[in-house]
């Protein structure tokens, strides 16, 4: 029998479950490898789950779903088949990984909801002070902030669990299995033209309206490319993406490798531990790249806080445009031109990935042209 029965609450996609590991490490190292972890998450609408990220991990023992309904009588049914469920498990303590701007009343929701469950220690429950997590500068310009994943941990780290001098941020944050890596090597070794060159992942999709970047500026970016004929590109994605890496490869006439919608979360991680660099957007693509070490180049909407939502790691470039609106924190652009990422042009990703490419010995890179071949 487990020494003790642990909880853990946590929501989101993929970019927000990989943001959660390293909390959910200083959970682990806290109560130790005899605990017994359950990870309750939700599923709706949810193209990637908890435990599709995490299943492999060793930091959950059992992943509790739920669905949320978007009718009173729907999230009342959920609730009350959620306290049945929670109650003849006989928690400990539930601990609290979820996103760091949690309003107050949900927060002392959860809190009623748990102790209803009879669950009498809870943590991480703490509501972080709008200027901790929306910081202004004194001309009112958001600031640059923490990183969520840290902002997270430190909330556990607050209320005692973890050690604050252990390195619960080190890469890589998902580990890839010698299965995944050699299914990928198999499927790589039958579609790659220049084997010996350096791979890049391409990952022009997302899930957030106001975090996308023009196709044809991925084109773009592409075709340039290519045209180095000192790289090797990979397209790659979710399902949701594949329509959106069906027309860059024909455009590319086959110069890049669809991968779009082919993988699950593990074999995409193994994927991307192939390549050398991966250029992407604000998406969980982006996260799970950084997740197994890969330097990227993100294309980042300017509608989040500076800093917050950057990929862990080093040798990343976050590139932002300096709009007015900065900081608008909304899911969709309701600025016309949605400035923050079309003024984010070809040249200036172009500049950055000049830079990225370069740091992987391909030479000078500044004399190849927008249309060359």
């Amino acid at each position: 029998m487990p020494s003790v029965r642990i909880l853990v609450h946590q929501i989101g996609q993929l970019g927000d479950t990989i943001v959660s590991v390293p909390a959910l490490r200083a959970i682990r190292s806290h109560f130790g490898p005899g605990a017994w972890i359950g990870l309750l998450h939700d599923t709706a609408e949810k193209l990637v789950t908890a435990q599709m990220v995490l299943q492999d991990s060793r930091l959950v023992d059992q992943f509790i779903p739920y669905e949320p309904e978007k009718t009173i009588v729907g999230k009342l049914r959920t609730m009350s088949s959620l306290w049945l469920r929670l109650r003849r498990q006989h928690f400990d303590a539930v601990v609290s990984v979820l996103p760091s701007d949690r309003p107050r009343w949900a927060l002392l929701r959860d809190r009623i909801f748990y102790r209803a469950c009879g669950i009498s220690r809870l943590i991480g429950f703490r509501r972080f002070r709008e200027s901790e997590i929306h910081p202004r500068t004194w001309a009112g310009r958001p600031a640059r902030m923490q990183n969520e994943a840290v902002i997270r941990l430190q909330r556990l780290l607050s209320d005692g669990v973890g050690v604050a001098d252990q390195d619960y941020l080190q890469l890589p944050l998902l580990s890839v299995s010698r299965e995944c890596r050699t299914m990928v090597d198999g499927w790589l070794q039958h579609r790659r033209k220049f084997p010996t060159r350096p791979l890049i992942a391409v990952c022009p999709g997302c899930k957030k309206p106001g975090n996308a970047w023009p196709p044809e500026r991925f084109l773009e970016v592409a075709r340039r490319l290519v045209g180095l004929h000192a790289v090797e590109l990979v397209i790659l994605g979710g399902s949701a993406e594949r329509s959106l890496a069906d027309g860059l490869t024909a455009d590319l006439k086959g110069q890049a490798i669809h991968a779009a919608g082919c993988f699950s979360v593990a074999e995409s991680a193994a994927l991307l531990s192939r390549c050398s660099l991966s250029i992407g957007l604000d998406t969980g693509t982006t996260h799970l790249a950084a997740a197994v070490g890969v330097p990227c180049v993100v294309l980042q909407s300017a509608s989040s806080f500076p800093g917050n939502w950057d990929p862990l790691g080093e040798n990343h470039s976050v590139l932002r445009a300096a709009v007015p609106c900065e900081g608008c924190l909304r899911q969709k652009c309701s600025t016309e031109g949605h400035p923050c990422m079309r003024g984010l042009t070809v040249e200036i990703v172009w500049e950055a990935i000049e830079a990225a490419v370069s740091r992987l010995g391909c030479g000078q890179l500044s004399a190849v042209s927008a249309g060359r071949e």
